[in-house]
């Protein structure tokens, strides 16, 4: 098989987001040796959350390829499994006695995506488990509120979340896709642009909630199902 021929518009988004984490990896890294800002790192695993949904977006009108289900998911693991904590690690120089913590979010993240591949999601609605780009964001995100303590809990929650069984929800509503990538734009510019820890730590909460919100979605969905 040719790879370069049998590529699609959407698998041409799904490289884009693994560009974009490879990019956070290395302003992260490069943040870490040199003193500079963390800033960069996180706009672009926000660019990757974008791109990744766009991916998803394309497929659905034009179809996708051979290559689309598992390439998405070597991207993902690239731009949201790895970028964030390497990104949490540089931030706060954490001791190697904490990285089992982000060792733990990688692993679960390999096998969120690996249960996807295989595994028959619950309905068409439905991921099963935490999707690996909200978990990396969420933890990206906390990175911002300067708390290490904070990121690390974060990191062993996560990783569960995204290795249980609870349904999500998936995002196929224009309208809500538009939402969040408006809300990953205006952090991104806040990020960049605005020195002030004030705006930047109102970016992060914005992102957070906005995570978080969708974290307890399972919730508010089971919570309705009873009440009809």
């Amino acid at each position: 098989m040719n790879v370069f021929r049998v590529i699609r518009p959407p698998d041409i988004f799904t490289l884009l987001n693994l560009v974009f984490g490879f990019l956070a990896i290395l302003f992260a890294g490069r943040a870490a040796t040199a003193g500079s800002s963390f800033q960069y790192a996180l706009v672009f695993i926000l660019l990757a959350a974008m791109a990744d949904g766009l991916d998803g977006l394309v497929a659905r009108k034009m179809g996708g390829s051979p290559l689309g289900a598992n390439l998405d998911s070597l991207a993902d693991l690239v731009s949201f499994g790895l970028a964030p904590p390497f990104l949490a690690i540089s931030a706060f120089h954490l001791p190697p006695s904490v990285w089992p913590a982000a060792m733990l979010f990688l692993l679960c993240g390999a096998l969120r995506l690996a249960r996807f591949n295989v595994v028959s999601e619950k309905g068409d609605q439905h991921f099963e488990g935490l999707p690996i780009p909200a978990a990396g964001i969420a933890l990206s995100a906390s990175v911002l509120l300067d708390m290490p303590m904070l990121t690390i809990l974060l990191m062993l929650f996560l990783a569960l979340l995204m290795t249980s069984s609870i349904p999500y929800p998936k995002i196929r509503d224009l309208r809500l896709m538009i939402i969040f990538s408006g809300v990953y734009i205006l952090v991104a510019a806040v990020v960049l642009w605005h020195h002030d820890a004030g705006d930047i730590l109102y970016a992060a909460l914005l992102l957070a909630a906005l995570i978080l919100l969708y974290m307890i979605s399972p919730v508010v969905i089971k919570r309705l199902r009873k009440e009809r």
